[in-house]
């Protein structure tokens, strides 16, 4: 009895200072992270969620900086996880309904922190880094800036591609479609016809984002991808309308 009770109090003791370790070594950790604290307001409270499965440690001093932009001991640029969207770069809702001046200004202040020419005196990895990372805040604001490249890819983020011919449209709608496309045929010289359909068809534009939005909020992928498919044949023909106005001169 006399071992058993001398056996148990031996284990509850180790069992306490272990566990004071573990809390002592937890403080430091804390300790650490506070006080070599980088501010970026950008994408520093989203990344850390990105990637479960990304590198633990810094690259340049092996620190334990979870998946943070920049290693919170000696502030390196780490690589960027795989499994970064668009939304993600940017640090913004993944929505369609983001504004093109949240995008804007989030682009922005990616750029300031990320742009090349900051890194041009550090090492070559830090430059690398620098680069990707800068590529692909410039992919996502092109993507996530213009309606129809931001709603196609949200429906790629939900395992949906529509190929660039497609059929899945009713004779009525590529009959409207056809019609339009002759109008701007007619009007290639006439700058006030060109003035009209481009009102006409920014306003179908407008009203075919906030049905997307629609669908999106709704979760209905299958309405959005229709939606989406009108929306590239009205786009289209605005591109038209873009180089008529470019050819003719036309300032407003």
């Amino acid at each position: 009895m006399y071992l058993r009770r001398t056996f148990l109090n031996l284990a509850r003791k180790y069992s306490i200072s272990y566990l004071n370790s573990i809390k002592q070594q937890r403080n430091l950790h804390s300790y650490h992270v506070v006080k070599n604290y980088v501010p970026y307001s950008v994408i520093s409270t989203n990344v850390s969620q990105y990637s479960s499965d990304s590198p633990l440690k810094c690259w340049n001093c092996n620190y334990m900086y979870k998946s943070d932009l920049f290693c919170s001991k000696c502030k390196a640029l780490q690589e960027p996880p795989e499994n970064l969207t668009y939304f993600d770069i940017m640090g913004i809702p993944k929505s369609y309904d983001v504004t093109l001046t949240e995008i804007q200004r989030k682009y922005k202040e990616l750029q300031k922190l990320l742009h090349p020419d900051k890194f041009g005196n550090k090492t070559e990895a830090k430059q690398q880094f620098s680069e990707k990372f800068s590529s692909l805040a410039n992919k996502a604001y092109s993507t996530l800036s213009h309606p129809l490249k931001r709603g196609l890819y949200m429906l790629k983020l939900n395992g949906v591609t529509i190929p660039d011919e497609t059929d899945n449209v009713n004779a009525e709608f590529l009959m409207e479609i056809m019609e339009k496309n002759e109008e701007v045929e007619d009007a290639m010289t006439d700058t006030g016809k060109i003035k009209k359909l481009v009102q006409e068809n920014e306003a179908v534009l407008k009203n075919l984002s906030m049905e997307i939005a629609d669908a999106f909020r709704g979760n209905d992928i299958k309405k959005a991808e229709t939606l989406l498919i009108r929306m590239k044949y009205f786009d289209s023909i605005s591109t038209r309308l873009k180089k008529l106005k470019h050819d003719l001169g036309i300032v407003e």
